[in-house]
């Protein structure tokens, strides 16, 4: 007898507005057996699961994954595997699983941290993945700013990396996405003020939830340090 392995849907919840939920994610929200979130053993709580609660079926399961915030590649490893098992484990029971994300699911996500170990454990087609509105996405919408027109070029950046290299990136392309900004808000501000950037940079934090924040032009609304879900959009024009 063939077992039945049910199947697991990376759904994007996006940035923070529960309305932002494609149709089709909240038709599977409401439908899957059992859901799973991603957050920090530090930290109990999950944004995505508050975004997603109004979509989610009464008195579902919530498993949450323990991703640890830390820089060692063995240990992540070990965790991105085991985290994969866990919920292999479920989907050989027959049950159907979501994995929320925040924005996109193939975005700077945890979901594609376990993803190719999934793969690998799974058979074909077992994995679907519902995409989301980006965070730089509603950053956007919420200015009415378009984010390339044109020929114009647009670049998508983690704030985790070396501001040396936004740098670089400033003088090769029209617009900047820089994602997870408060990892290297310093370094970041002070290379748009070396590159005389900081007019054309808008800060927006918690963007899509009700306390959200955006800082236009830096150079003459400085922010001295912006909170865990913040962003940055940097429009160049191609002027350097």
């Amino acid at each position: 007898m063939i077992e039945k392995i049910g199947t697991l849907y990376g759904i994007g919840v996006g940035p923070g507005d529960p309305e932002l939920l494609t149709i089709k994610a909240a038709r599977v929200l409401g439908q899957v057996d059992l859901v799973f979130t991603a957050a920090s053993p530090g930290n109990d709580y999950s944004i995505a699961q508050q975004i997603a609660q109004p979509h989610l079926k009464p008195g579902i399961e919530v498993r949450r994954l323990n991703f640890p915030m830390v820089g060692d590649r063995e240990t992540l490893t070990r965790v991105w595997r085991a985290n994969a098992e866990e919920i292999a484990g479920v989907l050989r029971e027959g049950l159907s699983a979501a994995f929320l994300t925040l924005g996109d699911p193939l975005t700077y996500s945890t979901y594609g941290y376990v993803l190719p170990y999934l793969a690998e454990m799974l058979p074909q087609g077992q994995i679907r993945t519902i995409p989301g509105i980006t965070s730089y996405q509603m950053a956007a919408a919420r200015h009415n700013q378009p984010l390339v027109t044109g020929l114009e070029s647009l670049t998508i950046m983690s704030g985790v990396e070396d501001p040396e290299k936004l740098g670089r990136l400033l003088t090769q392309t029209d617009n900047v996405a820089i994602l997870k900004t408060y990892r290297s808000y310093e370094g970041i501000v002070a290379m748009l003020k070396e590159k005389n950037q900081l007019k054309n940079a808008t800060l927006y934090s918690r963007v899509g939830l009700p306390d959200e924040e955006i800082h236009v032009d830096l150079e003459k609304d400085p922010v001295a340090k912006p909170p865990y879900l913040s962003l940055m959009i940097v429009k160049t024009g191609g002027k350097l």
